[in-house]
C-alpha cells in the first residue's frame, strides 16, 4: 500500500488540571508556557498543528501564546475528557491521521516526533492507531489516531464510554515499544501535581 506522510499534530488541552490546581498548558518552564514549548516543537515537524480546548473561555486564556498558524478548536462534546478532544480534532484536521499529545508533556523530543512520523509512514495504512507502550501499558495520549475511527468514537461517547483504553481495545491498534521511540522516555514525562515540577 502506498506510503503516507503524517502532517497533522494535535495538543489536547481541555483538562481541568484539578490535581495540579491550575490549567496545565499555562504552566511555565524556563520562562515559557507548556503550550508554547510543545506547539513550537510540533511546528518544526508538522505542517498542521491544532490545540483542542474545552471551551472558548479556556481558549481565551491562551491569547497571545500560540503562533498564528495554529488551529484553535473547542470540544464538540463537552465534559467527556480526552476522548472528546480526539473526536473533535479528527473531524477538523485536513490529513488522514494526527499525532496527539497532552499539554503537560513539554519535554517531548524531536526524536520521538520523527520516529512517530516514521512509524506512520511504515504502519499507517494498516493501523487505526499507533500507540507507544511502556511495560505493556499504552500511552494513549502520545499516539497517532486515524480519522477513520471518528464514527466509532461517536458510538462510544453515545454509550457514555469515555475511556481511551476502551477505544484502543476496540480498534486496530498497533503498539510500539516506547523506548524505541524515545530512549530517554522524556517525551512521556507529564506533570500532574505541583511537586512534579521539581525536575
Amino acid at each position: 500500500m502506498k506510503n503516507r506522510e503524517l502532517n497533522s499534530a494535535v495538543v489536547l488541552c481541555g483538562g481541568m488540571g484539578r490535581r495540579m490546581g491550575s490549567d496545565k498548558g499555562l504552566l511555565v518552564m524556563e520562562g515559557r508556557s507548556f503550550i508554547e514549548i510543545i506547539t513550537d516543537k510540533l511546528l518544526g515537524y508538522f505542517s498542521e498543528v491544532a490545540v483542542v480546548f474545552r471551551d472558548s473561555g479556556q481558549a481565551a486564556n491562551y491569547t497571545g501564546l500560540l503562533d498564528s498558524s495554529i488551529r484553535i478548536l473547542t470540544d464538540e462534546v463537552p465534559g467527556v475528557g480526552p476522548l472528546g478532544g480526539i473526536f473533535t480534532a479528527l473531524g477538523r484536521i485536513s490529513g488522514s491521521a494526527a499525532l496527539f499529545l497532552p499539554c503537560d508533556s513539554p519535554l517531548v523530543t524531536g526524536e520521538f516526533l520523527l520516529n512517530m512520523k516514521d512509524a506512520f509512514r511504515v504502519m499507517g495504512a494498516g493501523c487505526d492507531a499507533i500507540v507507544p507502550c511502556r511495560d505493556d501499558l499504552p500511552e494513549p495520549l502520545h499516539a497517532v489516531y486515524s480519522v477513520k475511527i471518528r464514527d466509532h468514537i461517536d458510538g462510544l461517547l453515545a454509550k457514555n464510554e469515555r475511556r481511551v483504553r476502551v477505544l484502543l481495545d476496540s480498534i486496530e491498534s498497533c503498539r510500539i515499544d516506547a523506548i524505541s521511540l524515545d530512549p530517554s522516555l522524556r517525551s512521556f514525562r507529564n506533570f500532574n501535581r505541583p511537586e512534579d515540577l521539581r525536575i
